[in-house]
C-alpha cells in the first residue's frame, strides 16, 4: 500500500523538490538523497523567495498566535448553553489552560516546521498527542518526503502512511515487540545503531465494537510494521485522528495541496538566471575580456597595479562595451522579478511598511492597509483554521481532560462538541467585514427611521453586539452576561422614573405658586409648595 501511494504521489513529489532546492533547502530530501553536512544551498544564487518564505511563515505565526495574546476561545455551538454561568465559567478555564499547555510545550516550534512545509509546498502534516514521559502536550511535524495520505469521501485526509527509520536501539525504546532481528542488532554495542524501516499506518477503522473503549475499538486505528522482515510489531487506535494534515490551496481532483512556493517557482526560476547574469555582467565590467596580439610575450597581469611591457600601444585592450553588458538595465530587471516573489509570499501583508515610499503614513492607514491586504488571504485562511488549527486544539482540550489538566466540564457540556473562535489578527481581519456591515445597516436604518417609522426596530442590538465585540477580538468574560444587562437597566429604568417624578413635583409646585388661591390645607399642593 505504501509503495503504491507513492507512485500515486511521484508528480508532487517533483514539485515539491524543485521547490525544495530553490526556497526550502532544509527539506529537500524528497526525491533526492545527500550525506549530512552537505550544503544545500548550491542551487540559490538569489536567497529572495528563500527568505520571503520564512517572513511569512513568521507573519502567518504571530497573527494566529500573537505573543502575549489569546489567539483563540473555546466555545460550544449551542448558543443557549453558552450563556450559561457555568459553562462560561468552564469555557474560560479550559480556554486559559490550554494556552498555558500548548505553550509550555514544543507546539509553537514543531507549528511553525508545518507551517514551513505549507507555505511551501501546499502540504504540511503535524502529529499531536499526550506524552506520559513528558506529562504534557507533545507534537511534531512530519517531513512531506516521509507519508502520503488518502482522502475521505467530503475531500478530509483521514489517512496518514508514514515511512521512518529507527536505529535498533530507538526501535527497542519505542516497541516493546520491534522484531527478531532488530532486538538481536540492539543487544550488543557494535550494531545497535544499525537502521531499519518501519511503517506507521493510521486510517479509520473499519470494524470496531463501539461499546468497548479500548484502543482496539477506537475510531481511528494505528498500525506498526517492521518493514525489514515484515511483521506487524504494534496495533492500537487513536480516539481522534492524531495528524492534521493542511493543504494551502488544492484542486477537487488533487489530494495534495500547492503552497506559494509553487506558485513562485517559475519566477524564482527565472530570477536565478537574472542573478547568475548579473554576476557575469559585473564580472565582465570589473575585469572585462580582453584582446592581445599575437606578438605580445607573456601572460597578461590584470592585478591591481599590475604592469605589462608592450612594444606599441594597443597591444592589450578590452572588448567594446557592448558586449560587457548592461549593468544598470539588469539590476532594474532582477529588481522587477524580486517584486513579483515578494507579491507571491504577500510581503504586503506580513511587512505592509517594508517597500512604502513617498510621505509618512498615518497610523490609521497602515492599519486599513493591513486589514485589505489580509483579505487576500482569506481562501487559504479558512482552510488553515477547518485543516490545521481546530483539529489540532480541539485533540489537544480533549487530550488535557482525559489527563486531567483541566477540569470535566459541567454536565450541560456533556455530549457537546467544542467549537474554536480564532481571535487572532488574521481571523480578525477576516470577521472586520462583519462589524462593518452591521455599522451600515444600523444607520441606514436610522436614517430612514423619520420618514418610515419602525425601520430601526428591526436591528437587535442585544444580538449583535456580542458579535461586534468577538470581531474586535473582546473576550467574552469581559462582556456582561444578560441578567447582568436586566439588573443594569432596570436600575436606569427606575432612576430615570424617578427623575420623571420629581420633575412633575417641580412643575406642579410652581403652577400652584402663581395661582392666587392658597392651596387647601392638607393637600399635596400644600406640602409641594411649603404654604
Amino acid at each position: 500500500m505504501a509503495e503504491e501511494e507513492e507512485s500515486k504521489a511521484s508528480n508532487f513529489r517533483n514539485l515539491y523538490q524543485q521547490v525544495a532546492n530553490l526556497m526550502f533547502p532544509r527539506e529537500n530530501q524528497i526525491t533526492t538523497k545527500t550525506a549530512p553536512g552537505m550544503d544545500k544551498s548550491r542551487d540559490i544564487y538569489d536567497p529572495t523567495a528563500m527568505l520571503d518564505l520564512q517572513d511569512m511563515v513568521s507573519g502567518l505565526s504571530n497573527a494566529f498566535f500573537p505573543p502575549g495574546r489569546q489567539a483563540f476561545g473555546i466555545t460550544v455551538r449551542n448558543r443557549s448553553l453558552a450563556e450559561r454561568d457555568a459553562v462560561k465559567r468552564w469555557l474560560s478555564l479550559a480556554t486559559q489552560i490550554a494556552h498555558d499547555e500548548l505553550y509550555d510545550s514544543n507546539f509553537m516550534l514543531q507549528l511553525n516546521e508545518t507551517l514551513c512545509s505549507l507555505v511551501g509546498f501546499g502540504t504540511g502534516n503535524l502529529y499531536s498527542e499526550w506524552d506520559d514521559k513528558l506529562l504534557g502536550l507533545n507534537f511534531r511535524d512530519w517531513d512531506v518526503a516521509l507519508y502520503t495520505i488518502k482522502e475521505n469521501s467530503l475531500g478530509m485526509v483521514d489517512t496518514v502512511i508514514l515511512k521512518f527509520v529507527f536505529s535498533a536501539r530507538q526501535a527497542v525504546e519505542k516497541f516493546a515487540s520491534p522484531g527478531p532481528m532488530v532486538l538481536e542488532k540492539a543487544g550488543e554495542l557494535r550494531t545497535e545503531s544499525e537502521k531499519f524501516p518501519f511503517i506507521h499506518v493510521v486510517r479509520p477503522r473499519i470494524e470496531r465494537n463501539v461499546m468497548l473503549c479500548d484502543n482496539l475499538n477506537y475510531p481511528f486505528e494505528s498500525v506498526y510494521v517492521n518493514a525489514k522482515e515484515k511483521i506487524v510489531i504494534n496495533e492500537g487506535g487513536f480516539e481522534e485522528m492524531p495528524f492534521a494534515v493542511p493543504r494551502w490551496q488544492k484542486t477537487s481532483s488533487e489530494k495534495y495541496g500547492r503552497g506559494q512556493g509553487t506558485v513562485a517557482l517559475s519566477a524564482v526560476k527565472e530570477l536565478q538566471q537574472m542573478h547568475k547574469d548579473l554576476v557575469e555582467c559585473g564580472q565582465k565590467h570589473n575585469d572585462p575580456p580582453r584582446e592581445v596580439l599575437q606578438h605580445f610575450d607573456g601572460t597578461v597581469r590584470v592585478t591591481p597595479g599590475a604592469v605589462n611591457i608592450v612594444q606599441e600601444k594597443g597591444t592589450i585592450r578590452a572588448l567594446e562595451q557592448q558586449l560587457l553588458g548592461n549593468f544598470p538595465i539588469t539590476e532594474k530587471i532582477i529588481a522587477m522579478q524580486q517584486e513579483i516573489v515578494h507579491r507571491a509570499f504577500f510581503t504586503d501583508v506580513f511587512a505592509p511598511l517594508a517597500n512604502l515610499t513617498g510621505d509618512r503614513r498615518t497610523t490609521l492607514e497602515i492599519m486599513e492597509r493591513v486589514k485589505q491586504a489580509m483579505k487576500k488571504l482569506a481562501l487559504p485562511v479558512y482552510r488553515l483554521q477547518s485543516e490545521l488549527f481546530s483539529p489540532v486544539i480541539t485533540r489537544s482540550v480533549l487530550l488535557l481532560i482525559r489527563n486531567g489538566r483541566i477540569p470535566p466540564p459541567p454536565a450541560e457540556l456533556q455530549g457537546q462538541r467544542f467549537g474554536i473562535e480564532f481571535l487572532g489578527e488574521l481571523a480578525l481581519a477576516m470577521r472586520d467585514q462583519q462589524a462593518r456591515a452591521f455599522q451600515q445597516f444600523a444607520m441606514l436604518t436610522a436614517n430612514l427611521d423619520p420618514v418610515f417609522p419602525g425601520a430601526k426596530d428591526v436591528v437587535n442590538i442585544d444580538r449583535a453586539m456580542p458579535d461586534i465585540a468577538t470581531s474586535f477580538g473582546v473576550k467574552a468574560e469581559h462582556l456582561s452576561t444578560k441578567e447582568e444587562i436586566d439588573a443594569v437597566r432596570q436600575e436606569r429604568a427606575q432612576l430615570a422614573a424617578a427623575q420623571m417624578a420629581t420633575e412633575a413635583a417641580k412643575t406642579m409646585a410652581e403652577g400652584y405658586q402663581k395661582t392666587s388661591k392658597a392651596p387647601e390645607s392638607g393637600s399635596l399642593a400644600e406640602s409641594l409648595t411649603g404654604v
